[in-house]
């Protein structure tokens, strides 16, 4: 699907070859260049309630405050942010007020959690929020950049020098989050914004492509395949061949290379050697 800033966007959930039920959740708007990756945690089903609820609620709070006919901006939160950055990190602390509520309300749902990634793109520019592990990388150039921090105990521990980057990637203490929407009726969002460039690719995903892939083969599927929905069937397909030990999640978008030409001209000139 292509955005009306002209991103060309894809993506995919998979349960993966160990779990028999699915956690994680995403949505996409495509007029609004809206994506967001969730990875629910919880008893029984209350890890794809709370995915579910992140990825619905700031799709909902999303269309009605960018997308109506008034764009509207929240009252408060960090005055430093731009009117996107109050808006998404608005709509992400707002999935977190409903999970958390939930969660009190109904007993089967009691400390039930998920990670979020959150962002908005056109073709100049990326507006992300975040809370948890789930990722977002940015492929310019050749080169894998992971944009987003993960808000987990290893991470924590490789800042602080107490583990290196290859023990913190084999660690067994991965699963622990040091924050998480729904587990207190509070939550900090990471709020950023990056410029983005002609020919740019936006990944976003769950761990369950992070525990089966390393950076430098994901960047090499990125060289390898043109589209992203490419991406996204290769991605999936490769971290299953791994092992597919957790449940898969990834959105890939595309920022129109420089000059990039109307497609369907690009058709017709396939087809009759225009």
């Amino acid at each position: 699907m292509t955005t009306k800033h002209s991103l060309e966007i894809a993506g995919k959930t998979d349960t993966g070859c160990v779990r028999t039920n699915n956690e994680d959740n995403l949505a996409i708007d495509q007029g609004l260049g809206l994506l967001v990756v969730a990875d629910g945690m919880g008893g029984h089903n209350s890890g794809e309630v709370a995915s579910e609820i992140a990825t619905s609620t700031i799709r909902d709070f999303a269309q009605k405050m960018i997308g109506g006919p008034k764009i509207m901006v929240p009252e408060g939160g960090d005055p430093a942010l731009s009117v996107r950055g109050k808006q998404l990190e608005y709509f992400v602390k707002s999935a977190n007020t409903m999970i958390y509520e939930k969660g009190r309300a109904f007993p089967k749902d009691a400390g039930m959690g998920t990670t979020v990634v959150a962002a908005l793109a056109d073709d100049k520019l990326l507006t992300v929020a975040h809370v948890g592990d789930s990722r977002l990388y940015l492929f310019r150039n050749g080169r894998l950049s992971q944009v987003t921090e993960d808000h987990s105990l290893v991470t924590d521990q490789v800042k602080k020098g107490l583990l290196t980057a290859d023990e913190a990637a084999h660690s067994n203490l991965q699963n622990i989050l040091t924050r998480a929407l729904g587990a207190e009726e509070n939550v900090k969002v990471d709020v950023a914004e990056h410029p983005l460039l002609p020919g740019d690719v936006l990944l976003m995903a769950s761990d369950g492509l992070s525990k089966m892939m390393t950076d430098e083969e994901v960047a090499a599927v990125l060289v390898e395949d043109s589209t992203p929905l490419r991406v996204v069937d290769t991605l999936i397909e490769r971290s299953r061949k791994a092992g597919g030990v957790d449940n898969i999640t990834i959105i890939c978008a595309r920022v129109p290379a420089k000059g990039a030409g109307n497609p369907f001209k690009g058709l017709v000139s396939r087809i009759f050697g225009a």
